[in-house]
């Protein structure tokens, strides 16, 4: 009984905050409207970035905090960020953004400046990598940074109009089948200290061989970093599509096309 009263309450606080915070502000468009639709998720971003909405379990998008964030290189190494941060998704550029109800999807391009830095830890994973370092590791542990100028993104993804047991309407990704293409429109740079093989420390010259060859890097082994990066971005969506019903920025009945 306590739980049920405790569910009402919440339930009751969220829809006030609904009404009268930000969700009734958002602006409304039709679903052709694709200029429209493109304004309302860059302001979305925007307004979001700093602060989130904590009524709505929405964090802060810019920075993203990141604690043990591992990405496999090839299975051969692993490259951990223990406590960093991400900028910049705030300030993306929004070129495209269009959903067809019918078909079920959705399309989106974005440009956007990105820097990650932080605390970094980086460990051989397999005995290839070693074997040809003549039984020596790879290893470090220390500060690293990424900055990635102007990555252009397009996304097709899936989605539904889903009807709740509250009886809203939301848009519903399907995040798992997302398929997306990336390129690098200018340069990637890094920088790291700490880095070691064996016990030789070697991030200047490593440094160096990846800022001067940062596009043959990146295409062999950007996808693990892009892919990641995309995990974050596909959860900041969900967490303001599955949390505001779409009759808070959609104009258009959506009831024909509503499913449970």
């Amino acid at each position: 009984m306590i739980f049920k009263k405790v569910a009402v309450l919440f339930t009751f606080v969220f829809f006030v905050f609904c009404d009268a915070g930000f969700v009734d502000n958002l602006p409304k468009c039709h679903l052709k409207d694709n200029e429209c639709l493109r304004d309302l998720y860059e302001s979305v971003i925007r307004d979001i970035g700093k602060h989130g909405i904590p009524d709505l379990n929405i964090p802060p998008v810019d920075p993203i905090r990141l604690t043990n964030v591992t990405v496999s290189v090839l299975n051969v190494v692993n490259i951990t960020m223990i406590e960093g941060v991400a900028k910049g998704i705030k300030d993306c550029l929004f070129e495209k953004f269009s959903i067809n109800i019918t078909s079920e999807i959705g399309h989106q391009e974005n440009t956007c400046d990105l820097t990650i830095k932080g605390h970094y830890k980086v460990d051989t994973t397999s005995s290839l990598a070693e074997n040809l370092l003549g039984g020596m590791s790879v290893h470090g542990d220390g500060n690293g940074k990424v900055k990635i100028d102007k990555l252009h993104l397009k996304f097709d993804f899936p989605f539904y109009a889903q009807r709740r047991d509250d009886g809203e309407i939301y848009i519903k990704c399907i995040y798992d089948l997302i398929k997306y293409d990336y390129e690098f429109g200018g340069k990637v740079s890094f920088f790291a200290d700490n880095l070691y093989v064996g016990e030789q420390e070697i991030s200047t010259p490593i440094i160096a061989m990846l800022n001067e060859n940062w596009r043959f890097v990146m295409s062999g082994f950007g996808q693990p970093f892009v892919d990641k990066a995309m995990e974050f971005y596909f959860r900041f969506a969900g967490y303001f599509f599955d949390n505001v019903p779409a009759r808070y920025y959609i104009i258009d009945d959506l009831s024909p096309y509503a499913k449970p």
